[in-house]
């Protein structure tokens, strides 16, 4: 790389000498030291002790004793003390129990791998913990891994045994989290709220580890390369991570008997050479531009887990009935594929536990003869279509639901029925398409739902106001209807809520700051011509867990911050809500981060110029003018 002394660098980090030497030939690449004794020591013990017995003098002399002789085994490799400490935290905290791990240890890692210390902390996970571990060996290396697609494999490999009163999907999360613990997996993104998982992976050394397992095991054999394809003849659990034309490069080698196929780049399958599939998933995402071409996709009656990335070949009616033919079907991830309406098919498979269709919304939601009581999600569904049976159907488990509703063909009494059966829901994203009334359908049935802490509403005639009616549709403005909020209309949980396509003809917010676990907050307007103004106001205390505010589209003549409001605000956007003007209270928000700030008056810059010069802590600005 040219060094032109503009300050730019780039910072490669590897295991390997030879690529940190191959990356610059004029300088020796930097080696990092092995952590000394007090460093590791402090490492191990805060992975070790857990944190109910965690107190400001530390722990005792003969458990700083015992866990020096620890720490000697690891050699200062930080990877073997995150992973060792780990492990001990899951033992009971006494001197005996720390003792006796230490007597059955007979390894001592060479100063240049830590696979013994990972080795000894997979050997002690129960079998169904460690299979688990075992398939993080089908995803290449840095794979940033979707949580939900995994859990999902596992419940459809019938790796997680079914435990009182938790689906399988809550015990494989609860696997999964002891894994995290443990440090065998790491986590790579967390969702909107900062507390959920959304994406993990697995450390290089911690992969090496369990490929070298599924190996010995014939549990999977992952595919590199197209001479790799040599070992699969046996093998019931394979993995490709590099494109290719799978039917060419197995030729001879083509295993009949596999029972899952996960494909991480762009591939040619011919799905008659494998009847007894459980699993196929195409894993890369759509943006990546690998697809996966599938040919004779009728059979597979085995089939649990299918996911597709690409667009379908063939006729819709075949794709459909080849669905309806898998009477074992548990997971159908079409996300991406671009299909049609499947509702024809797709609902006839009693077993569906997880639904995701098209984004576009192309497939009818299922109708009330269904009795789906296994579904847990179901998301990108539409109610648009005349029906020829009224009500809703079984649904009742679904924890997670997307769909577009148009009250021409489902009424709002069927709405509110369907919506009140959820009470498992905790997460729910609705469209009203076509004049349906759907904020007084919504909040309607808010009180209801307990657990729901996603809430994302796109509507686009519904204003909201005060006619001293609370909760109650009333008179038009303008054309739109006004729904009045109250204290007790939202689900009491809530960490994300998103409006948008409303208007506003008294501030809202009296209500939705009272929302304690709110984190996230998106209000966009209809983008229509700006009738109807208001004034805001956030008060002392109120909006206390609130990270991230968005708000656009809307006409706002003034905003009051209260000294004490939203102290947790990290990020704000404001977008064309003139004649609102930058509210000089914001210097008084401690935790705030970032601010961006779009309009088409001029004087809001000296607002941000002062609150610069009130907060040079706080990251430049964005003013963008409209």
């Amino acid at each position: 790389m040219p060094d032109n002394s503009n300050g730019s660098r780039i910072l490669i980090t590897t295991r390997f000498e030879n690529v940190a030497t191959m990356a610059d030939t004029k300088y020796d690449p930097y080696i990092l030291s092995t952590l000394d004794d007090e460093q590791s020591l402090k490492l191990f013990l805060r992975k070790a002790v857990p944190k109910k017995h965690k107190c400001s003098n530390g722990p005792t002399d003969n458990f700083r004793s015992l866990a020096k002789e620890f720490i000697t085994k690891c050699k200062g490799l930080p990877l073997a003390l995150v992973v060792l400490g780990s492990l001990l935290s899951t033992k009971p905290y006494n001197f005996h129990e720390w003792k006796k791990f230490l007597d059955t240890m007979s390894w001592q890692v060479d100063g240049s791998k830590c696979i013994d210390v990972i080795a000894t902390s997979y050997e002690y996970l129960p079998l169904a913990k460690k299979l688990c571990f075992l398939y993080f060996a089908a995803y290449p290396e840095d794979f940033d891994i979707r949580i939900n697609q995994l859990l999902r494999i596992w419940v459809a490999e019938r790796l997680i045994p079914q435990e009182d009163k938790k689906t399988l999907e809550e015990t494989a999360e609860c696997y999964l989290e002891d894994l995290i613990q443990r440090s065998m997996v790491q986590v790579s993104r967390k969702h909107y709220d900062g507390s959920t998982i959304t994406h993990c992976r697995a450390h290089d050394v911690l992969r090496d580890l369990a490929i070298q397992k599924a190996k010995e095991m014939n549990f999977l054999i992952v595919c590199s390369k197209p001479d790799d394809w040599k070992k699969c003849n046996k093998a019931r659990r394979v993995a490709i991570n590099y494109s290719s034309n799978v039917n060419e490069l197995m030729g001879d080698y083509a295993n009949p008997n596999i029972r899952s196929l996960l494909l991480f780049g762009k591939s040619n399958l011919d799905c008659s050479k494998y009847k007894v599939l459980r699993v196929l998933g195409c894993m890369m995402m759509w943006y990546s531009g690998e697809r996966v071409v599938l040919r004779n996709f009728k059979g597979l009656p085995h089939l649990r887990y299918l996911r597709l990335n690409s667009e379908i070949e063939g006729k819709e009616c075949e794709f459909g009935e080849w669905i309806k033919s898998m009477k074992y079907l548990e997971t159908l991830d079409l996300e991406r594929s671009g299909h049609g309406d499947l509702s024809k098919w797709i609902w006839k498979v009693k077993t569906l536990r997880h639904a995701i269709l098209c984004y576009n919304y192309n497939t009818q939601g299922p109708p009330a003869s269904m009795d789906l009581r296994n579904l847990q999600t179901l998301l990108h569904v539409n109610y648009s279509k005349s029906r020829q049976t009224s009500g809703s159907p079984n649904i009742t488990e679904v924890r997670k639901l997307d769909i577009q509703v148009h009250e021409k063909h489902f009424s709002k009494e069927e709405i509110v029925t369907l919506l009140h059966k959820l009470e498992h829901l905790v997460y729910l994203d609705i469209k009203g398409i076509s004049g349906v009334d759907l904020g007084m359908i919504i909040w309607k049935g808010f009180p209801f739902y307990k657990n729901l802490n996603f809430l994302h509403i796109r509507e686009k005639s519904v204003v909201f106001g005060d006619d001293g009616n609370e909760g109650v549709l009333t008179t038009n403005i303008d054309g739109n209807k006004i729904l009045v909020l109250s204290d007790d209309t939202l689900p009491p949980h809530l960490t994300y809520l998103r409006l948008y396509g409303f208007e506003f003809v008294s501030d809202p917010m009296s209500v939705l700051q009272k929302l304690q676990n709110l984190k996230i907050l998106v209000i966009e307007g209809s983008k229509k011509e700006k009738v109807l103004s208001w004034r805001f106001r956030c008060s002392a205390g109120e909006f206390k867990q609130l990270e991230e505010l968005s708000i656009s589209y809307l006409t706002v003549d003034e905003w009051e911050i209260e000294r004490g409001a939203m102290p947790m605000l990290k990020k704000l956007w404001v977008i064309d809500c003139d004649p609102l003007r930058v509210p000089i209270e914001v210097v008084h928000l401690p935790s705030l981060e970032y601010l961006e700030w779009g309009t088409y008056i001029q004087t809001n810059k000296d607002r941000i110029r002062h609150i610069l010069e009130q907060r040079p802590d706080l990251s430049s600005p964005r003013l963008i003018s409209l």
